[in-house]
């Protein structure tokens, strides 16, 4: 009954407020989720570790083992009643949850509970919030797990870093702030292409905020008073204020992406060990305050992720004991033979970076340029830096009889058909976009998406929001139709083919 209430509430409150549930914080709604129910639970939105919006999960419709995830909590031993609901920005749904165990969560190194639950068959494929509810806590992330229709389709990604948001605003064409970090604007820029392009999901290699580059001396911020290359020391407290602003700013101009960013820190969000704050008496390290923030706000540092038989590893470079775990993580994924595929996303590759001997592909940042760090054995890509131009490499993977191929590493990449910016000077002209407002929310009977790219994105995805009924579309396949606001309206979710160079118009018709 508790499961219940929950998805009918969850319900209700979005039909009531008429308007995205991305619009309110996750404490907000576990908040709304207690009081409604009068229940004991108490809302802990740090409780759900993994997955988040920074280390989604990512299941697959297409079998029912595919579609189970574990969701990993911080709970007392006395929990009970546990329950899953995940949500979109229209309605929710109940997952069933298959077991319950008490485990060591966060790479193993604390006490926890595992929590095994199976989304519904009929559930579309798009990104959704993950509430996990039980007698001691109510916690939600947004952004935490994607369904997708098969783990076996072929499907590409895009591999974004050094974002380094550092204020909100644009001083230079490129987006960034006096020419040298990124701003809150300019990633609100890139969502629309992105959210077209609809990869599978979005490696970010690090840096996401300039956290330590904001207080250290060469760019302290504006909103402090002063301006690049001024020189100010700054208190432990005042560290602990900057950081938590600048997360916050990150993750609100992430709020609308609709597909999952799988991350990993760089030195700006997390600096290394013994770095210490420029002229702090006694020494301030920065890196004991940036971890408990990093950890809070995004989650694991370091951390693998599996879509049936490819392997993800992310990790941050600044510690050996990460490390550690990364090695070993990497080296059980290598020595298991139901993985064909495998990718490391890391900030660089010195310090204390995984460096193995045999893999399939590296991403990595940090150089703020394009360039091929290495091809012998394996290649190792580095792109960037996001915050000039929304610059971002291409990846296309192609599924083979034995695994997986990927276009770029077939060869070395062709950096000017697969390397490039998602907008022009000032945000003027987004490199993919559509002719609405919104191309996850329809409600016109068609839509024309323009793609000044060269690369044909195949996997393209729009939705209409529509009166209920049942649709068809022109140049188009229908994902899902699903019934929302007491099945007074219908979304009809639209997987496109975009052409490069070009341009594709989807056109909806209601059936009689």
């Amino acid at each position: 009954m508790h499961l219940l209430a929950l998805e009918r509430f969850y319900n209700n409150l979005i039909i009531a407020l008429m308007k995205p549930i991305s619009s309110f914080g996750p404490a907000c709604l576990a908040l709304f989720v207690s009081v409604s129910l009068g229940a004991a639970p108490i809302p802990n939105d740090q409780a759900l570790w993994r997955p988040r919006f920074a280390t989604p999960t990512i299941v697959a419709l297409d079998t029912p083992a595919n579609r189970q995830f574990t969701a990993e909590i911080r709970a007392a031993a006395s929990a009970s009643s546990w329950g899953v609901i995940v949500s979109n920005d229209l309605r929710a749904w109940t997952c069933s949850v298959v077991s319950v165990t008490q485990s060591k969560i966060n790479r193993g190194t604390e006490p926890g509970w595992e929590i095994r639950a199976s989304v519904p068959a009929d559930i579309p494929p798009e990104l959704f919030t993950l509430v996990v509810s039980s007698s001691e806590t109510v916690s939600a992330q947004r952004q935490a797990l994607s369904i997708i229709t098969s783990f076996t389709n072929d499907f590409y990604l895009l591999h974004i870093t050094d974002e380094q948001i550092v204020n909100q605003y644009h001083t230079a064409p490129s987006g960034m702030w006096y020419n040298s970090v990124g701003t809150w604007e300019e990633m609100k820029w890139m969502q629309e292409p992105v959210n077209l392009i609809n990869p599978r999901f979005v490696v970010i290699t690090g840096d996401q905020i300039d956290y330590n580059g904001a207080l250290d001396g060469w760019n302290n911020w504006a909103n402090w008073g002063y301006k690049p290359n001024g020189k100010r020391h700054f208190t432990r407290q005042e560290t602990l204020d900057l950081e938590r602003r600048l997360t916050s700013m990150y993750k609100d101009c992430h709020a609308g992406y609709r597909v999952p960013f799988v991350s990993a820190p760089g030195n700006h969000d997390v600096p290394p060990a013994n770095k210490t704050l420029v002229g702090s008496d006694p020494p301030l390290r920065w890196h004991p305050i940036a971890v408990p923030i990093y950890e809070s706000e995004f989650g694991q540092r370091s951390w693998s992720l599996r879509m049936g038989d490819f392997y993800v590893l992310m990790h941050d470079w600044s510690e050996r004991s990460l490390r550690n775990w990364a090695e070993a993580d990497f080296k059980q994924a290598l020595n298991d033979p139901t993985i064909t595929y495998r990718l490391i996303g890391q900030h660089y590759t010195n310090d204390q970076a995984i460096y193995p001997s045999s893999c399939d592909l590296m991403l990595v940042g940090h150089g703020h340029g394009t360039a091929t760090l290495q091809s012998a054995s394996y290649y190792i890509y580095m792109d960037g830096p996001s915050f000039r131009y929304g610059m971002t490499g291409f990846f296309n993977f192609r599924r083979m009889p034995n695994g997986w191929a990927c276009d770029q590493t077939v060869k070395a990449r062709d950096t000017a058909k697969d390397v490039w910016p998602l907008f022009t000077a000032n945000g003027a002209v987004r490199k993919v976009r559509s002719d609405q407002a919104d191309a996850m929310n329809i409600t016109a009977d068609s839509i024309t998406i323009t793609n000044d790219l060269p690369d044909n994105f195949y996997d393209g995805r729009v939705r209409f929001i529509q009166p209920q009924g049942r649709y068809s579309v022109s140049n188009g396949t229908i994902l899902a139709h699903y019934d929302y606001e007491s099945r007074t309206r219908t979304a009809v979710l639209v997987r496109v083919n975009i052409p490069p160079n070009g341009s594709v118009t989807v056109g909806l018709v209601r059936n009689q």
